[in-house]
């Protein structure tokens, strides 16, 4: 097979990019357990059930942040659960995507994630004003990086065949005819 010539000097896969896309489908799988969390709790008897859990937990343990957040949950109305559940699908299938086309290394996946994960950076800084939490400082940091690193790496320019296929060789594929033997 012929290689054009951007493909005899094809670099190996950018590992940040496959970082970035692992993050990316970590935090979808966490939006869709958030998902049918969300969804179980609009069953009948679930709250109660996740309630008593949650107390019993939060006694024997000691965790205040479990009663804390089961109680929240619980004393929603269940069209809140549900349009809780319903964004947890939204951001899981936003995740999925940006993993999917970061880690095909697309450039739409890049301004796409640049965008989404830009514009709720506000909202992460205002977050840790008011609760901060070494988690919430650390995601925030994770994204920050990834947004600079990717505005980096989009206003870098790119070989004009970066994506191009290798093509087979008409001329190296073609074969002598045959020849009978037998007599």
């Amino acid at each position: 097979m012929q290689l054009t010539e951007s493909n005899e000097q094809h670099r190996g896969h950018d590992r940040f990019m496959q970082a970035i896309a692992v993050f990316k489908f970590v935090k979808a799988i966490l939006f869709v357990l958030a998902a049918l969390g969300a969804f179980g709790l609009m069953q009948h008897g679930v709250a109660e059930q996740a309630r008593d859990w949650g107390s019993a937990l939060a006694f024997t343990s000691g965790q205040h942040l479990v009663r804390t957040v089961v109680t929240f949950l619980t004393g929603l109305s269940r069209a809140k659960i549900g349009a809780l559940g319903l964004g947890a699908l939204f951001y899981a299938a936003l995740f999925t995507t940006e993993g999917i086309g970061l880690w095909r290394e697309r450039r739409w996946a890049e301004y796409l994630t640049v965008i989404a994960t830009g514009s709720l950076i506000p909202f992460e800084i205002w977050e840790i004003a008011h609760r901060p939490t070494p988690l919430r400082f650390a995601t925030f940091i994770v994204n920050v990086v990834v947004v600079i690193y990717l505005v980096v790496r989009l206003r870098r320019p790119r070989a004009s065949g970066a994506h191009v296929v290798a093509m087979p060789n008409a001329a190296a594929t073609e074969r002598a005819p045959e020849r009978s033997r037998a007599g």
